[in-house]
Order: C-alpha cells, then structure tokens, then sequence
C-alpha cells in the first residue's frame, strides 16, 4: 500500500496535483485504511456475539464495563425523562444530570423500539464515522503535504505506544501482572482503543477537531459564520464532555498569544471569534460546573474520581505510553515554529504543548486531558518522518529506508496490535462482567418488571452495576465513582451477602438506605444458607437455578 509522494512543481502545478491525489491515491489510500480499521474494530465484537454460549449472552461491552454501566443507567433514565438521577447508588437524589450523547441515544431508542445494547452498537458506528470524517476535513486544512497527510492519518488511527515492553518484561520475569499498566491501557490518547469501545471519547474527539477546523477556517477566512459554527459545535461538546472544553479553549488561547507575539499586534479578529465560541458553548460547561458544586450526589462523585487510582503518567511513562511518535513529534518540533508565519504551524504546536500543561493539572481527571494529544503529535511526527528522517535514511540506501520505515511503524503500531490480540483472549473465557448467564439476565428482567425508582437493590457489585441499566432502581453498589463511599458500601454489600453476618448487623445495614431487595446469586456464596439464616429479614421472591432474589421484611 504505496504512500503518495510529492513532486518538486511550480505553486500552480503543485495545488493542481495535490487536488488530484486528494481524489484518487490518496483518497485511495484513506478508504483501504479506513476498511481496515473497521474489519480490526467490529471483529472482536463479532467474535464475542457470535460464539456466546447458550447460557450466557454478551453485554455488549469489550472494555470498561462498569464506566459503560453508569453511562446506561442515563440512558434508561433518559428513556424515561430529560434529567437523570444517580441510579448507581441508594442515597435519594432528585433527577438533574443531562447528557446530550445519551439523552440522543434514548432518544433513538425509545422512537425505533430497539434495545438499548442495539442503540448503542449503533452510537458506535456513528462516532466511528464522524471522527473518521472530522480527521479527513482537518488534516487539509493543516497540512497541504498529501503524504505527510497520509502518515499521520495511519498513525493516528493504528498507534498505540511501546507499552507492550512491559507484557514482555512479565513474562520475562515471571511476574503475576504487568507493571505500569497505565502506560499500556490509557486509552485517551489511543484512537484505535476508542473507536473500538469507548463511543463517547470517540465522539468527543471528532467534536474537538471539528471546532478546531471551524475555528481555523474563521480565523483563516475572518468570517464569522464559522466561530458561530464552531461554537454550536461547542454547545453539543459541553452537554457530553464538558471537560474538554479546557484543551479546545486552552489550545486556541495559547495559539492566540503565540500569534499576538509574533505580529506584535493584538488579533482582535481572533478573539472575536473565541469569545463567540465561548458564548455558545460555557453555559452548558456553566450548567455542569454548577451542579457539581450545588448537588452534593453529582459533587461527590466527582469528588471520588480518583477511586480507580488513575492519573497521568509521569514523563518516563508517558514516554513509553505515547511511543515512538511522541519522540519523532519532539525531534521535529522547532523554535521557529512557534513564531511561524504559516499560522497552521502555530496552531500545531499549540494545540500539543498544550495538553502538557493540563494533563498534570492538579484535577482528579487530568488523565482525561490526553484526550486529542494523538492528533497534533501524529501531525508532527509525520512532518518529522517525511521531512527528515525518510530523506537521511534513503542517502544510505533503499535497504536501509525499507528497514528504517518498518521499524518506526512496526514499533509504533505493536502495542495496538498486542491489544487486538488479547481482545480475543479474555472475550473467549466468557466471563463477567463481558456476559452475563441467562439466569442473571431473567432476575434483572423480574426486578424490571416489579421495582421502581424508591427501590434499592443490593448485590455483590458484579451483579449490582447492571441493575440500574435494567431497571428503575438505585443499586446500593454500583459503580467505583457513581456509588457514594463506594468502599464502605462494597464491604458492606458483602457482609449482608454473608450468611454467617448476624440478624442484627443485617438488618442494620439494610435499614441505613432502605434496601428493597438483596440478590445472591450461587457464585456469591451458599444461597441456601443466606435463606435459613436470614429468615426473619429476608423473603425469598424468585429464584431459578443461580439467583435468588430476597424482599427485605419490614419492621
């Protein structure tokens, strides 16, 4: 699969090629990646809906479970309203959260009748289609070099970092788990992981670059029209991922500066237009920033972010995590780059130096700040490639560029490909929470059909985290942030689910949050026992070969 090469024209001749290549090599190019990406993307999913046992069905959910459980809950709660409660956990709270990707995708799913593991299916081709689009309308516009195009498109949507030096050091060393595995996982900065399953990053990435090619053809064009555009875009970015709002407004700030040193004049056209930007997109980031502050549910389940112990790698591992063209991006960043006249080499470096100041802000989702890194890095690291390395390695021969090429993209896609692999793996041992068995699957659709929103339904947090996206009901444990003083309700959850925990130590923890309905299922523990020793709180209302499912007595 040939990259498209440049040829040395006069200004006319070159902007006649380049239109060319647009609409056939390169365009070529483009559509055999893209159907690649695609075969990659949807065949784990296939795999795992297609080879479910008979017992068991698959969830629809290839990683990130439980932050897929919580974005369900809004969905089925947006089925019913525009505002959502936090479902994840049993303190009582009043609807007040909207999502407008969620609120969307209810939406859809109430009008068409499909499910909700259909919907989303369907969100995830969406947002794979819509990134996917938003990269081939930006890359023109800051690049008019096709092959630098065409490698940073590759990069962007295959590159996954060097993190699978650690899988080989576990082996190596015979280690029970890999170290570091923040420098394998991270997803933000890996567009592969998230057009496979994480639909909402997908989306808001293809958001993100949207604003920037609107707001670059704003300032480019000075007209209006497109920051009015850019800000809509905004708009629909703060009702889904608020938080990127930072790298969008941060990114066009710094460029501003940068512009404003270099003509020593203050670009009064520019920032016109970021403040129209910002007229249409703040409130919704205002809306969220408030309920966070005034609603203690919302406020506190930011507050418990760092229950899942992820923050940004340190400049080590982030090198590892990032890869091979994060040190090809630094080998081709200049000084003089930051002061170009080509306003999009400025635009460029201040949309990557940018995340390197949010990423280690003091905030509990500064991993989060990853998101969109990938774009500006890959854009360099592909200048760097074609411009100087390709030209280096060629003066020592072809074997030698041959070589020198496979290994840069080699190392660059190797993680990527380590993951797609292991994908297969775990989505063969069918296991929770991926699938769910059919028993399982009947005691939610019985809890959906008889509890409603006053209802607290209390399980271990395996089975716990689906209740929400089936039914009406809070779950007592749910979700590592959506559930207030998660660890005390996870302990909690299981000495309730003990049968050797007293009466009264049970009927206590019960009665603290109103807990409706306890679910033990037979890899929780003895149900049979749980039965008898729990009889006088304890009404046992279904049951099939692996479930029970218990009405709490009241006194």
């Amino acid at each position: 699969m040939a990259i498209t090469k440049t040829t040395e024209l006069n200004a006319i001749e070159q902007r006649a090629a380049q239109r060319v290549n647009l609409n056939t090599a390169e365009w070529r190019f483009y559509g055999v990646v893209i159907l690649g990406l695609m075969l990659v993307i949807w065949a784990p999913i296939v795999f795992a809906f297609v080879t479910a046992p008979p017992d068991r069905q698959f969830m629809g959910v290839i990683d990130g479970v439980p932050d897929h459980n919580q974005y369900f809950a809004w969905l089925h709660s947006f089925t019913h309203s525009d505002l959502a409660a936090n479902r994840l956990t049993p303190e009582t709270n009043e609807p007040a959260f909207f999502n407008l990707l969620w609120w969307t995708t209810a939406r859809f799913s109430v009008i068409t009748g499909v499910s909700y593991l259909t919907a989303y299916t369907i969100l995830r081709l969406v947002a794979i289609l819509s990134l996917l689009a938003s990269l081939l309308i930006f890359l023109p516009l800051i690049n008019d070099q096709p092959r630098q195009r065409q490698i940073a498109f590759w990069l962007i949507c295959t590159s996954g970092g060097f993190g699978v030096i650690w899988i080989i050091v576990k082996y190596a060393a015979s280690l029970p788990e890999a170290p570091f595995p923040i420098s394998i996982y991270t997803l933000e900065p890996n567009t592969l992981m998230i057009m496979q399953a994480f639909p909402h990053f997908t989306m808001a990435l293809a958001l993100i670059i949207a604003i920037f090619s609107l707001m670059l053809l704003a300032w480019r064009t000075k007209q209006s029209r497109y920051a009015v555009a850019a800000g809509i875009v905004g708009a629909v970015l703060a009702l889904q991922h608020a938080y990127d709002l930072l790298i969008v407004y941060s990114a066009l700030g710094l460029f501003g500066l940068f512009v404003w040193w270099r003509d020593r004049q203050f670009p009064a056209v520019l920032f016109k237009q970021g403040v129209i930007l910002a007229i249409f997109s703040a409130p919704g980031a205002l809306y969220l920033a408030y309920l966070v502050a005034n609603e203690p549910t919302w406020g506190r389940k930011l507050e418990q972010f760092d229950n899942a112990g992820v923050f940004t790698p340190n400049p080590l591992l982030l090198i590892i995590l990032l890869g091979v063209p994060l040190l090809l991006a630094f080998a081709g960043l200049r000084k003089r780059m930051f002061f170009s006249r080509d306003d999009r080499e400025i635009f460029l470096v201040s949309w990557f130096v940018v995340h390197f100041g949010l990423m280690y802000l003091p905030l509990k989702f500064q991993i989060h700040m990853l998101l969109g890194l990938q774009i500006p890095m890959m854009l360099l690291a592909a200048k760097y490639i074609d411009e100087h390395l390709i030209p280096v390695l060629r003066r020592r021969g072809k074997w030698v560029l041959n070589i020198g090429l496979v290994a840069v993209f080699g190392l660059s896609i190797i993680t990527s490909v380590y993951i797609q692999g292991w994908r297969f793996v775990y989505l063969a041992r069918y296991e929770q929470p991926h699938y769910l068995t059919n028993d399982e699957i009947a005691a939610l659709q019985w809890l959906q059909q008889r509890t409603t929103g006053n209802d607290v339904v209390l399980a271990d947090i395996e089975f716990g985290q689906f209740v929400p996206v089936w039914s009406d009901a809070r779950a007592y444990i749910a979700h590592w942030a959506g559930t207030l003083d998660f660890y005390t309700k996870r302990d909690n959850s299981r000495i309730v689910l003990d049968p050797a925990t007293s009466a009264t130590q049970r009927r206590q923890l019960l009665d603290e949050f109103q807990v409706s309905y306890v679910v033990m299922r037979d890899r929780d523990g003895n149900r049979a026992e749980l039965t008898r020793q729990s009889a006088d709180t304890l009404e046992p209302v279904y049951e099939n070969a692996t479930v029970s499912i218990y009405r709490v007595k009241r006194r």
